[in-house]
Order: structure tokens, then sequence, then C-alpha cells
């Protein structure tokens, strides 16, 4: 029974973007969503791991943006990249972000699934996804609803490649 019964074993690369309070507040309900999968074992949000915990409102060294601080903030990404086993995405459909996209394609390189949580705030006819990020994603989920993740079997993630919105 070890390859279906659910262990927390999975390392998990949360993706999303952090620019706005509604973007901060989908990354702590994801995390509680997460919390409640009996397979994710790790969470890996790259906000917990700021180098010199440097963020824009907050820069103890005043770092945040120099050289150094983008040098460690690329490498620790890209690490972490390589550690998890399996990417979750909070994709904010109303203001894409090109940092997301770049890490997508280091799982894709990898060959590492992506499962993505679209968010959008418009019918879904008023979309147009990427067709190299609609067939980069391993599984789309239904936009906007975090209850997907709590019994996502991320110990086998199957793919899902129907995506919610138009393709170009």
């Amino acid at each position: 029974m070890k390859n279906t019964q659910a262990q927390p074993i999975t390392k998990v690369y949360l993706a999303t973007s952090f620019f706005n309070d509604q973007q901060k507040a989908r990354v702590t309900k994801a995390l509680e969503v997460l919390e409640t999968n009996a397979t994710v074992g790790v969470v890996h949000q790259p906000f917990d791991f700021q180098y010199k915990d440097a963020l824009i409102d907050h820069d103890p060294e005043g770092v945040f943006g120099s050289l150094e601080w983008q040098v460690a903030t690329y490498n620790n990404d890209v690490n972490a990249v390589g550690n998890s086993d399996v990417c979750v995405a909070l994709y904010d459909m109303d203001q894409e972000d090109v940092g997301i996209a770049f890490e997508f394609g280091m799982f894709v390189a990898l060959h590492k699934p992506i499962i993505l949580l679209p968010f959008s705030q418009k019918p879904a006819e008023d979309y147009e996804v990427n067709l190299m990020l609609a067939r980069g994603v391993s599984t789309w989920l239904q936009p906007n609803y975090f209850d997907q993740l709590a019994d996502f079997n991320f110990n086998h993630p199957m793919a899902q490649p129907n995506v919610p919105y138009p393709v170009i």
C-alpha cells in the first residue's frame, strides 16, 4: 500500500506574487490549506527566506534592491526550486508576474510538475493565456478556489491540462 497511501513527504515550492495586500493574503490562505494536506511535508515560501530579512517595507541593513540582494535572492530561489518536488503557483491573472514565469521555466527544465491555481476577477473569456505558459503547467486548478489544495495528491500529481481560459 505504500504506493497509494498519502505520505507527508512532498516538498512544495509556493510561487506567488507578493506586490499587494490581496496577493499577500492569498499566501497566508494557501499556507493554511497546504498545512492540512496529508501529502505535503514542507512548503517553501520564498518570502519567508529573504536575504538579510530585507523586504520592500522592512530593510534593517539597507540592502533591498542592491546587487548583493538581487544575486542572493536569485540564488536562494534557484536553490529552493532545485530542492523542491513540485511547484504550487498562485497566479494572478489580473497582474501577471514575469518572475513566476521564470520560475515555471526552471521547473519545466527540471521536469518537475507545476500545479497552478489561477486568480481572476473577470469572466474567463476576458483573459488570454500564452500557449507556452498554458502547456508548461502540468495541472490547472479551477480559478479562485483554495480548497483544491487541501486534498490534492502531491505525492502523485496527475496532469490536468485543461486551461480554464482561452489559450493563444
